[in-house]
């Protein structure tokens, strides 16, 4: 395989290694909620580089057409974060 056909997989590991921090985290007995903070932290870290890097940098994060990419990744990522920061209110007594 020549190097211009290799795919740059650096991208990808550093979202894969945010969700596994964060399953991680939640297994060693800290809140969920801290847990998907950085799980969605990972999600947007990939997200902001889906929109800076190139094609060819982006590497296994480039699915579809960058914008549906970022978009996608960002959508969970904050999904995951508010969702985390929602579990930190205290609705009621019980």
């Amino acid at each position: 395989m020549r190097t211009s056909e290799s795919t740059a997989w650096g991208p990808y590991l550093l979202v894969v290694a945010g969700a596994a921090a964060g399953l991680g985290v939640i297994g060693l007995g800290a809140p969920v909620s801290a847990g998907g903070a950085i799980m969605g932290c990972g999600f947007l870290a990939g997200s902001l580089i889906r929109v800076t890097f190139s094609e060819r940098r982006a590497g296994a994060l480039a699915v579809r057409s960058r914008r549906m990419d970022a978009l996608t990744l960002a959508a969970f990522g904050a999904a995951l974060v508010i969702g985390s920061l929602l579990m930190l209110l205290r609705l009621h007594d019980s």
